[in-house]
């Protein structure tokens, strides 16, 4: 079970019945505005169009992962890996 979680206030936004957070970001990727998900591995993950405004994603492995059309406004990345899969 994973849990995503408001950045702020901490209040669970949604659970998945997954086995890592990188499963339940693709399911959920619909809408994760303000989600924690620092130093999360979500390295290839499928992201389209996600609604991830706002959300804390510091340290995250973001690397591969397609983020086509989705929302990194005001987004917390420092530390992020945005880096392209060959």
């Amino acid at each position: 079970m994973i849990e995503i979680k408001n950045r702020y206030s901490n209040a669970t936004i949604c659970e998945f019945d997954v086995e890592t957070v990188k499963q339940a970001a693709e399911k959920g990727k619909a809408d994760l505005r303000r989600a924690y998900l620092s130093r999360a591995y979500l390295s290839g993950a499928n992201l389209r169009g996600a609604d991830l405004s706002v959300a804390n994603l510091f340290g995250a492995d973001l690397s591969g992962a397609n983020l086509f059309g989705a929302d990194l406004s005001g987004a917390s990345l420092f530390g992020a890996d945005l880096s392209v899969s060959v």
